[in-house]
């Protein structure tokens, strides 16, 4: 019964690009009408963030509740400080600016997707300078000793861009579960619960097999899957970050114990111009390309990151998905023996912010191997 009810819920979705490949599908019984529920004071916020701060993810429902009701206050950056120091997540910042950009709408109107504006106020960030990595030749004592003079972003840096260049070839499990949130939606639905088999081998790069639906053994395909998808390499997205390329530009902001890890927080943005984020709607066979900012935890022992939030700006006016963002948790591997820098969890929220619709995919993974081999996280000592 639960599958019949999620074949009457979804139309074939469209595939999107978000530096991962993602895709989206449309709940037409989400579609109508328009949220009555008042604007969120910013009180409201800040309990809402006290109630989730023991937990990873709920801010993504922080973030999708503020798009769908918008906000009854002024949204200046001093304002955006005090949902900072209350432990607000870039998610949250960015729905917030979303919201504070946007003039108050009656029930029934729909919400613009124009793009909006640079703050003026905002402080600009600077620039981080590239700092060659040690040189290849160096042996191995040498390039460890290279690196430790390098300030912690560069360090993370490096460790980021080594990412393709060692990475053996393995397999791993995702467990996805898919939730969708409309107009009509109090709460996240949980649409189903995917069991995946992701292989990579450099060569061909991932490939991915469907194993479960909702716990049963099936026979669809990935491809065929309706809903929302992500189907990238998720620990491209550092690379992509850090690459000199991008040209992002780095703020410190603070200092942060984050799963039992000492760590500093760098905000970052990336300009449109400088960013290789390609959103794509399959739908209607249109592409776009969008800047990003967001933060990422870089562990000061390690000097590895450990989470990297994203979100999408100034996505083009009238284009068919106005909300893009995704954040992934990294840590250390171990395979075959070597140590690698892997993703260990990842959020994905999309988005049509006009009419209130939303998916939001949850994904674990697990049993990291080279083939048969065992493997184990590295203890955080």
């Amino acid at each position: 019964m639960q599958k019949n009810n999620e074949r009457r819920l979804m139309k074939p979705g469209s595939i999107l690009s978000v530096l991962i490949i993602l895709l989206i599908s449309v709940f037409p019984a989400m579609a109508s009408g328009q949220s009555g529920k008042p604007q969120l004071t910013k009180k409201e916020i800040i309990l809402l963030l006290k109630q989730s701060a023991e937990h990873r993810f709920e801010q993504g429902d922080i973030a999708a509740e503020i798009s769908e009701r918008g906000v009854a206050f002024t949204v200046d950056e001093k304002t955006l400080d005090e949902f900072r120091q209350a432990g607000a997540r870039s998610f949250v910042i960015e729905a917030i600016k979303r919201a504070g950009s946007q003039p108050a709408t009656q029930p029934g109107e729909k919400a613009s997707e124009a793009s909006n504006p640079p703050d003026p106020e905002r402080p600009r960030l600077r620039t981080a300078e590239s700092t060659p990595p040690p040189a290849v030749e160096l042996t191995p004592e040498a390039r460890e000793e290279a690196l430790a003079k390098l300030p912690l972003l560069e360090q993370a840096r490096y460790h980021a861009m080594e990412f393709s260049e060692d990475l053996p070839d393995f397999r791993v499990t995702q467990i996805v579960k898919r939730y969708a949130r409309g107009p009509s939606s109090k709460d996240w639905e949980l649409q189903d619960t995917l069991e995946i088999a992701l292989s990579y081998n450099a060569k061909e790069g991932e490939k991915f097999q469907l194993l479960k639906l909702n716990g049963a053994p099936t026979k669809q395909s990935y491809e065929q899957l309706g809903g929302s998808t992500s189907t990238g390499d998720f620990g491209s997205v550092l690379a992509a970050l850090f690459s000199p390329q991008t040209q992002a530009a780095f703020k410190e902001v603070r200092s942060e114990t984050f799963n039992g890890r000492k760590t500093v927080v760098f905000d970052f943005s990336v300009k449109k111009v400088n960013s290789r984020s390609e959103i794509t709607d399959k739908s209607s066979g249109r592409s776009v390309i969008a800047g990003y900012s967001g933060s990422v935890w870089i562990d000061t022992e390690t000097k590895r990151s450990l989470r990297v939030e994203l979100s999408h700006e100034n996505i083009q006016p009238g284009f068919p998905i106005s909300l893009a963002e995704n954040a992934v948790e990294y840590d250390l591997v171990t395979i075959a023996g070597e140590k690698y820098l892997l993703p260990l969890r990842a959020e994905v929220l999309l988005g049509r912010d006009s009419e209130r619709i939303y998916s939001r995919n949850v994904i674990e993974f697990k049993n990291y191997r080279k083939f048969d081999s065992d493997v184990k996280l590295v203890p955080d000592n």
